[in-house]
């Protein structure tokens, strides 16, 4: 480990994530910005690692979340990671780490075309 501190691999490393990460956020923002539908906003796309998708208010992550699943589209419901106090029922969080920047653009089309389909039925999606 030692050599490795001492040789600068460690942070040329560290320097190729932040280039590998910041090209992902990029492509997620424009991603973001051109697919998903109004009155969905979004968070932490510029980090390239975690984003939060949040839905209109009435939407229930949740719902989102199992249609996504059965095509192959994982994302979470972000409903656990507030204080019961703040709980926020209609957010997804989601990570483009460990996918290919080609598959992200399709990927945040797929998550806009269900989410305005969800919300368009009112189905199974609203509280």
């Amino acid at each position: 480990m030692e050599v490795y501190l001492q040789s600068g691999m460690y942070k040329a490393h560290i320097e190729g994530l932040r280039k590998i990460y910041k090209r992902k956020g990029s492509i997620l923002n424009r991603s973001f910005r051109a697919h998903l539908p109004l009155g969905v906003t979004f968070t932490g796309a510029n980090s390239g690692f975690y984003s939060t998708i949040q839905l209109p208010l009435k939407s229930k992550a949740e719902h989102l979340v199992n249609a996504l699943k059965k095509k192959n589209i994982l994302v979470q419901n972000a409903t656990g990671m507030y204080l019961p106090r703040y709980k926020k029922e209609n957010v997804i969080r989601l990570s483009v780490s460990q996918i290919e920047d080609k598959k992200i653009e399709e990927g945040i089309r797929r998550i806009g075309v269900e989410i305005d389909k969800h919300i368009r039925s009112d189905k199974k999606f609203s509280r």
